[in-house]
């Protein structure tokens, strides 16, 4: 095969490929047992369909900082940080104690609790935004972004950049790694689910378009 204009030996990748999964599995042997556990109760094996990947996913124990550990005391540094979640990273001591008063009071009320205030005033200082409203997980938060659009503009159409993530609901659950020989031409790319079960309706209501292409971007719309 040929890469950036180069002859590449496959039989040379599959080597270096198997070699790779088979140190992987070498050093992380724990993950491998909890992993066969897990698939005995979880979907996949994981809590998240994000989390699957062969042969099998790690599994965390410990982290400080920007390190982590996985069950076999194999030490990492964390690039991911929960997609932003953890910019102080992970087990930042003042963030430890609020928990620990949290926790210590109730976690859960369902009531208006002050805390609320006072972190939806610092994003407002923070990022100019007008009003905040929480939600549990990325997926909500698209859902009802786009639910709020819509109920502003009367219009019932989305646009969605090609190969991006923006949640596992119906509206926006395509054309993430379409399959090449789906994915249609350039300029126009074709709206393709991710997963069995969307709705053709919901489909037909999302219009892909390429990422970081204005002018095609413009043609769409």
């Amino acid at each position: 095969m040929t890469v950036a204009g180069r002859q590449v030996s496959r039989a040379r990748v599959a080597e270096i490929a198997a070699r790779e999964e088979q140190g992987y599995r070498d050093r992380t042997p724990k993950s491998a047992a909890l992993f066969e556990r897990a698939r005995q109760s979880l979907p996949l094996g994981v809590a998240s369909s994000f989390q699957a990947y062969d042969p099998y996913p790690l599994f965390m124990a410990d982290a400080r900082a920007s390190r982590i550990w996985d069950v076999d005391g194999n030490e990492y540094l964390d690039f991911d940080m929960a997609f932003g979640v953890l910019a102080a990273g992970h087990s930042h001591p003042i963030l430890a104690e609020a928990l620990q008063h949290r926790v210590a009071n109730g976690t859960c009320y369902t009531f208006p609790v002050a805390d609320g205030i006072e972190l939806a005033e610092e994003i407002k200082a923070r990022f100019g935004a007008d009003l905040v409203r929480f939600s549990n997980s990325g997926t909500e938060a698209t859902m009802d972004a786009i639910r709020v659009a819509r109920g502003y503009t009367g219009r019932e159409k989305i646009i969605k950049m090609e190969g991006g993530y923006h949640g596992h609901h119906d509206d926006v659950l395509v054309s993430i790694q379409p399959p090449r020989e789906l994915m249609g031409p350039a300029e126009s790319p074709t709206t393709v689910a991710a997963s069995a079960g969307i709705p053709r309706s919901r489909i037909a209501e999302t219009v892909v378009a390429p990422f970081n292409e204005p002018e095609m971007l413009a043609a769409i719309l």
